[in-house]
């Protein structure tokens, strides 16, 4: 933002009465961490109120969406280093009903394991949910409806709800903010929940996360999902034959929760750089490991090799500047393999921990 022809060029835009304070703006973002990016969403907002844009009803809109995103943004920010699950399920089943009480446990057990737990803030299976990780662990992000959505006794007035009354901001946030989603039965705001998740995965829009399916024991919610129209789907060649692999179907709450640990046992975290995939881990590989994984998914890489890598790209995130990488080119429609990557990459990791630890003890 210091680039004197790209200001003008911005402030040239603008209408003459709001120029001089504009400038002013620019030039103080331009000497502040990440000055780039806020003087991005500077101009944004400067352009959209001064395009002659005389629509109250979209106007309005925006104000909310920037309201519910800084919002959200600010709610979130002290949990960072905090792992979080977000479970979906019905507003409408009942305390008494299995599927209640299979969340409610679910959720405990998550808790118990050192996640947080994220809902959408309703009764419910949301409930279940936010009783089962306590307040103290909840996260609720309710949605403003005609009918308006109250929140649960256990999250009501507690610092990590807010409402959003655009289901798209709030959805962002779901998934912007967890490291695995665990689906319950619901209905269309449910499947539709689920319907985003899966799109976000397999596109590569959202990082590689674990699903679960969980079921009530001796129910059959998500079976017919499985066993008809997601083999439909892939017979009639309209997603991959990988696709499914992207949920895990149980009505065990310890798999369901060992399913979600085991993800992240030596995998951290996901970045794009440029039109490469970096996945960040906790230890390295050894060579022997690092050609294994080359060898079982050189398939999903559009050209090299994967590559472990420290220190780059600069502009990495400073607290994470220390971990090794995996720097990978993926083909497009490849990304949704990512995650069996992911697990074959933690599985060979800890086969070869575990052989260092046999030989210390010997």
């Amino acid at each position: 933002m210091n680039d004197p022809v790209f200001r003008n060029n911005v402030l040239g835009k603008l209408p003459e009465s709001i120029r001089e304070t504009a400038d002013q703006f620019l030039q103080v973002l331009s000497h502040q961490p990440h000055g780039d990016y806020k003087a991005s969403i500077l101009v944004e907002a400067l352009n959209l109120i001064s395009n002659e844009h005389e629509n109250p009803a979209d106007l309005k809109m925006m104000a909310h969406v920037m309201h519910e995103i800084r919002i959200g943004l600010e709610t979130f920010l002290p949990y960072q280093a905090w792992r979080k699950v977000t479970v979906f399920g019905s507003a409408r089943i009942k305390e008494e009903h299995p599927r209640y009480k299979q969340t409610h446990a679910c959720a405990k057990a998550l808790s118990e394991a050192g996640f947080m737990i994220i809902t959408g803030g309703g009764g419910g299976m949301m409930q279940a949910a936010n009783e089962g990780a306590g307040v103290e662990r909840s996260f609720a992000i309710n949605i403003q409806l005609p009918m308006e959505q109250s929140p649960n006794h256990v999250v009501q007035g507690s610092p990590r709800h807010f409402y959003c009354k655009y289901f798209f901001t709030r959805k962002l946030f779901f998934l912007k903010e967890s490291d695995a989603v665990v689906l319950t039965a619901g209905g269309f705001g449910t499947l539709d929940e689920a319907f985003e998740t899966l799109t976000l995965l397999q596109t590569g829009r959202t990082p590689p996360i674990p699903v679960v399916l969980l079921e009530a024991p001796g129910d059959d919610f998500w079976g017919p999902f499985i066993r008809s129209w997601t083999r439909r789907l892939v017979d009639d060649g309209l997603i991959s034959s990988e696709d499914p692999a992207l949920l895990y179907h149980t009505d065990d709450v310890d798999a369901a929760t060992r399913h979600i640990q085991s993800f992240y046992v030596n995998y951290h975290s996901f970045r794009y750089a440029g039109d490469e995939v970096l996945l960040r881990l906790l230890n390295p590989l050894t060579d022997k490991a690092l050609e294994r994984l080359n060898a079982e998914f050189s398939d999903i890489l559009c050209r090299g090799d994967i590559r472990q890598v420290w220190h780059w790209p600069k502009r990495d995130t400073p607290c994470f500047s220390h971990l090794p990488r995996l720097r990978m080119h993926v083909e497009f429609g490849k990304m949704n393999v990512l995650p069996q990557l992911i697990r074959r990459m933690n599985a060979l990791y800890l086969n070869d921990h575990e052989k260092v630890v046999s030989s210390q003890h010997e």
